[in-house]
């Protein structure tokens, strides 16, 4: 009897759900209205708070606010499946019930804890976080000018301060310690730092504020529009403190736009105690050399903590130290150069030489660079000082890309030819790691270097001598007198230069750097008829309508760029160019590919694509476009042509990227005569926007063809209607990842396979064991994947977006139980229809519900042309 009772009780709970779904659905509604009010008041309120006082939300007000995301979410799937309720009776009513009273007694939990009875606003927000910086050294110098700085920051008579002192004696680094205290503390507002350098200007500095800021200024031309904008937007703050760093000039705070009171401090940095009077500063401090006792330690630090001297080296070293002054960065480049050195003699070589430079450069104190310099001649050979002074060549605070540094390195004819592409660029790169390590370049991030400020003025002084640069940058309008008989590299970027004529005899010019000058008056013919040692020629950015007809007798030329020339037309003809390495043809006017690139036989790197849409740049037919075997790196784009008869011999081919041109098929027919196999180096190959693209290739590819390939984007080709061959499919062992998005016409990615089909082997199954990720996105017509079940052991990441048809999953994990990040998108009858190879495979994936694809769509056509875009731009 009690069984039965607990059995009534239980259907009458069971039924009660069902019968009550209705009246429950329209309670939730009415509290998630309620709550979603709420949130909307609340994120008015954030927003208010970061524009106006630049605070943020409590750690659990940014919890709330995520998990009413999640709960209404959850609600739109709920209303969702309810109206499917509605059409199919059949469907259970019970656990949708379940579910609504779930969710209600979760919307009035969130409504509750969204009252924040304590306020909502934390802190003031940091708006660029904490700084990177190294530890304070010395008690009596540094942290006695932390402190002072620090005190006259809480001073509320004080507005304005300066800090100053040589370059290299700590004063950036005392003033990112102060920059993360102001913002951890909270108490003087926002921090904002700018770095001035010495080519800055008013706008340059509206702009720095404006981006911490997050106040758009880019598109405002009017100087007294951009002050008041600034203005306005800084006016609205509470308080906040900005830090100058390294500033060369003084200029009236009310031109740049920052308002006047108390509340809003400055503070800069400088190595004039003129500037500090110039800028009106009410409290001024040097910052001064560190004691004998700190400047030991801080050397000692250097060498190693686990290094111990002998009693005769560390009395020599303790010498060197001396002989440093007391400079942060005098010492710790002395001491990275003396690393791991045990031996007494070159302690001794090491004094000596200290005591002996000597240099001299207009505007420097005398005491830093026979220090600076010290570590510039401990550099392993010439070769790689001149990579250093290389870098001389680029703007203040330049951040330089690893690569491409490395690049011009190689084309300068620094680097020594390994022999193979890879390993010389390997060399590049222990180079520049080889030049971090001894404090000569900064690692920015990740990808990224920049040479500190005093470093380069010391190249900048070397290379007034010998060997003999001209580095003029920003300075106006420049002639063709700095083109001297003696001069080896020339950068003259960022001027106004808008014509340059006669035929400069300059035989020993190995760089010229040019990029981002109007040249609207171009370049004469006979320009660059002496210029017979010139390597790297650089006009990107430039106004040229056409290259001079005497680049084309550059026998030693080996890196062109031309790149966002927009208004180019003519390039002539490059046969003679045997040893050019880089050529970059990205976002020019040209309407045909230049003549002779069959020549240029030790071309490693091409890019080559028009500025317009409507403009298709004529490479030729199947068989006219030939480029050399050479080519590691081809981006081609908005070109017409028909294929790229030439890839087929591209035995180093390792990046591709072919984006809104006309071809067919990326391969021409097969042909029984060639013997070797397609693109066997391979490895990243991105084909996008093709409106004409039938397949990789009309024909039978060789064995070994495309067989290193680990990563393969087909994007917006919408005649497509299958990617591969399962001959080739089952080839790919190195395949890591696979994106086919958009592709309206697609109804296999994989060709062939089936049952009894004579033309494949008898395996049931293909193993693709590197394989990581898998993209399948807007394949309106897609109907299959592949008809073999495919092993990808190593899958992480799966999306499948928007393919209706779709009705067979063939990916096996391979027994793996780990659930692999990512999900399928579509309607449930989709998902519930599905067939699996591997049933495994269901239960680790997460299917994402939705009634239109309308959006989704929308959203992928956004990305893809952004990603166009950004590809042209590269």
């Amino acid at each position: 009897m009690e069984f039965l009772q607990d059995f009534a009780r239980n259907a009458w709970v069971q039924y009660d759900y069902s019968r009550r779904l209705e009246e429950s659905l329209d309670v939730l509604k009415t509290e998630i209205q309620e709550l979603s009010s709420r949130e909307a008041d609340v994120k008015n309120e954030l927003n208010t708070a970061k524009v106006m006082h630049g605070k943020k939300p409590k750690a659990e007000v940014s919890l709330w606010l995520e998990n009413v995301e999640k709960v209404t979410s959850a609600v739109t799937k709920i209303e969702a499946v309810y109206g499917e309720v509605e059409r199919d009776f059949s469907l259970p009513r019970v656990a949708l019930g379940k579910r609504v009273i779930k969710n209600i007694e979760e919307v009035v939990k969130l409504k509750e804890k969204g009252r924040f009875s304590e306020g909502i606003l934390a802190n003031l927000l940091p708006e660029s976080g904490s700084m990177p910086t190294t530890k304070l050294v010395g008690r009596t110098t540094a942290e006695r000018n932390l402190k002072q700085i620090w005190e006259s920051l809480m001073d509320q008579k004080v507005r304005t301060i300066g800090v100053y002192g040589m370059g290299g004696v700590g004063k950036t680094t005392i003033m990112t310690h102060i920059y993360n205290k102001i913002q951890s503390s909270g108490i003087l507002g926002t921090a904002i730092w700018v770095t001035v350098s010495n080519d800055s200007s008013i706008e340059r500095l509206q702009n720095g504020i404006a981006r911490v800021i997050e106040l758009e200024l880019s598109d405002e031309e009017d100087e007294m529009r951009r002050k008041m904008k600034l203005f306005e937007a800084l006016k609205r703050r509470e308080k906040f403190v900005i830090i100058l760093d390294d500033m060369w000039k003084s200029f009236p705070l009310e031109k740049v736009g920052i308002p006047e009171g108390n509340a809003y401090k400055i503070v800069l940095t400088t190595r004039s105690k003129n500037v500090c009077r110039g800028m009106k500063c009410q409290k001024k401090f040097e910052v001064e050399v560190l004691s004998r006792e700190e400047a030991w330690e801080l050397f000692k630090e250097r060498l190693g903590a686990d290094v111990v001297l002998s009693s005769e080296v560390e009395q020599i070293a303790k010498l060197v130290t001396e002989e440093c002054g007391g400079l942060p960065l005098g010492i710790i480049t002395v001491a990275s150069a003396m690393r791991e050195k045990d031996d007494v003699r070159e302690w001794r070589n090491a004094l000596e030489e200290l005591k002996c430079s000597t240099m001299e450069i207009e505007g420097m104190d005398d005491q830093v660079f026979p220090i600076l310099k010290f570590s510039y001649d401990r550099l392993k050979s010439k070769r790689i000082q001149s990579c250093f002074l290389y870098c001389a060549l680029y703007p203040e605070d330049y951040e330089f890309d690893d690569e491409y540094l490395v690049k011009y390195w190689i084309a300068e004819g620094l680097i020594d030819d390994m022999g193979d592409w890879d390993k010389t660029q390997d060399k590049g790169h222990t180079v520049l790691n080889g030049l971090i390590d001894v404090c000569m370049l900064v690692r920015r991030s990740e990808r990224r270097v920049v040479m500190h400020d005093l470093i380069r003025d010391l190249a900048i002084g070397i290379t007034r001598k010998r060997p003999l640069f001209v580095v003029k940058i920003g300075k106006g309008i420049i002639g063709v007198e700095e083109f001297t008989e003696e001069v080896e590299k020339i950068s003259l970027m960022r001027n106004q230069i808008e014509m340059l004529s006669g035929e400069p005899n300059c035989s020993k010019l190995s760089t010229l750097l040019l990029q981002d000058n109007p040249l609207s008056g171009n370049i004469s013919h006979e320009f660059f008829n002496c210029m017979n040692s010139l390597r790297v020629l650089d006009l990107s950015m430039t106004g040229i309508e056409y290259l001079p007809e005497s680049v084309s007798n550059l026998e030693n030329l080996c890196m062109l760029l031309l790149g966002s020339c927009k208004r180019l037309r003519e390039v002539p003809s490059l046969a003679k160019l045997k040893r050019l390495r880089f050529l970059n043809l990205l976002g020019t006017g040209i309407k045909e590919v230049p003549d002779g690139m069959e020549c240029l036989v030790d071309l490693k790197e091409l890019y080559v694509s028009s500025v317009e849409a409507t403009n298709m740049i004529d490479a030729g037919g199947c068989n006219s476009l030939m480029l050399p075997d050479s080519i590691i790196k081809l981006n081609m784009g908005r070109c017409e042509l028909s294929s790229l008869h030439c890839l087929s011999r591209m035995q180093h081919l390792q990046i591709c990227y072919i984006w809104t041109c006309s071809m067919k098929w990326l391969l021409p027919i097969g042909d029984n005569s060639t013997i070797i196999p397609s693109l066997p180096s391979i490895q990243y190959l991105n084909l996008m926007d093709l409106p004409n693209f039938r397949g990789l290739c009309e024909g039978v590819l060789m064995p070994g063809s495309f067989t290193c390939l680990r990563n393969l984007i087909v994007w917006g080709c919408q005649v497509l209607e299958n990617v591969m061959s399962i001959e080739l499919f089952q080839h790919l062992q190195c395949l890591e990842s696979i994106r086919i998005i958009e592709c309206s016409e697609m109804e296999e990615v994989v060709k062939g396979g089936e049952e009894g089909d004579n033309n494949n082997n008898n395996n049931t199954i293909i193993l693709l064991p590197n394989l990581k990720f898998f993209t399948l996105r807007n394949l309106g017509k897609l109907k299959s994947i592949c008809k073999r079940t495919i092993i990808c052991p190593s899958l992480i990441v799966i999306r499948i977006t928007v393919c209706p048809w779709l009705k067979k999953i063939p990916l096996s994990f391979c027994n793996s139980t780990t659930a692999v990040d990512g999900g399928i998108e579509g309607s449930k009858e989709w998902w519930d229809a599905l067939e699996w190879d591997d049933p495994n495979t269901k239960t680790l994936l997460l299917p994402l519900f939705h009634e239109q694809t309308s959006e989704v769509e929308g959203r992928g056509m956004k990305r893809k042309s952004e990603q166009v875009e950004e590809i042209a731009s590269t």
